[in-house]
């Protein structure tokens, strides 16, 4: 059934569903929640690529089980273009075996050495492991992104990361592996170490598993050294006060566990389960209950849904809920659905 539900998603996009099949496809995600999350986020990326493609018959479920990311490569040139191609390509790359390349030409680009860079996203409700070229490891957390070169040359390995990433850093003491992110960079030469940098937040926090990182800060050409992580230590660096706090943690599966499939609150206030949920669902969480902000809460999820997540807190807390459907646009786009806090 499941397989069957796939390839009627798949036929809606690519224009070949029969009225029937339309009607059929509608009843079932009208009565399933889950497949209409999915449904709904393919639709999103599909009509904001302002595109179609035809694509040929595959084996569907084999595509959608084995395909947790979108890969493409850019020229540092066409960024903007690219950006916009990616909702066709995860299209693509869920619905078919075909892997697509964007080039363009550029006065400021030499055809003789080539400038190309790999960007892997996690969509959301996802998590995406793979591995560099250099053998470091990377998990990459819901609705984030890492660019990187297909191959490390000079004197660093140099990333750069939006969201939220764990890393095994493979060791290399004369080629330091950094991290950059909005404003902050992460130096590692051979460790493991989580980082969240969510584009909107605050705050860009640093978990150090093992090893050693150092955090640090460029500016008009200079860098400036900011802390120096040992084990256990998580450093929290807040962009408007351009201050970083850094405290020895006891249990750090709080701030890693999500590479396990776990989301986790350990003494959170809710301005912190409002962000994560956020993250991990895609949603937008409105907090109108002043009172909540009193509280602090402890649970641990394991990949289950958002509403068995809400169901679970509001039996636990003095949380009551709405969950909202996501609403058609004026411009045809799909908003996020949305959470409220009563």
């Amino acid at each position: 059934m499941q397989e069957k539900i796939h390839l009627l998603i798949s036929g809606y996009f690519i224009g070949s569903l029969t009225e029937a099949e339309q009607q059929q496809l509608k009843d079932h995600l009208e009565s399933n929640s889950t497949d209409r999350k999915i449904f709904e986020d393919y639709r999103l990326l599909w009509e904001e690529s302002g595109q179609k493609i035809i694509l040929k018959p595959i084996d569907v479920e084999s595509a959608l089980t084995g395909t947790k990311l979108k890969l493409f490569y850019r020229k540092t040139s066409i960024i903007q273009f690219l950006i916009r191609a990616a909702a066709v390509l995860i299209l693509t790359m869920i619905f078919s075996s075909t892997y697509i390349y964007f080039y363009k030409t550029s006065s400021n680009y030499n055809v003789g050495h080539p400038d190309i860079v790999q960007e892997i996203s996690a969509i959301y409700g996802t998590r995406s492991e793979f591995q560099l070229s250099d053998g470091t490891k990377v998990c990459l957390n819901s609705g984030s992104k890492l660019i990187f070169p297909l191959e490390f040359k000079g004197k660093s390995r140099k990333v750069e990361l939006v969201g939220e990433a764990y890393f095994e850093v493979s060791t290399n003491p004369a080629k330091p592996f950094i991290v950059k992110t909005s404003d902050l960079n992460v130096k590692a030469l051979g460790t493991a170490f989580n980082l969240q940098a969510y584009p909107g937040s605050e705050e860009i926090s640093t978990t150090l598993v093992h090893g050693k990182v150092v955090l640090e800060k460029e500016s008009s050409g200079v860098t400036e050294q900011l802390a120096v992580l040992k084990p256990s230590d998580r450093a929290v660096f807040n962009l408007s006060g351009k201050v970083v706090k850094v405290k020895t943690e006891e249990d750090l599966d709080k701030f890693v566990a999500w590479k396990d499939g776990k989301l986790v609150f350990f003494n959170d206030p809710i301005d912190n389960v409002a962000q994560k949920l956020g993250n991990w669902y895609n949603v937008t969480v409105k907090i109108n209950k002043e009172e909540l902000k009193r509280f602090r809460f402890t649970a641990t999820f394991t990949d289950e849904p958002i509403e068995q997540v809400l169901e679970l807190l509001s039996k636990s807390s003095p949380i009551k809920y709405q969950l909202k459907k996501a609403a058609k646009l004026s411009d045809g786009s799909y908003s996020k659905r949305q959470v409220i806090f009563n």
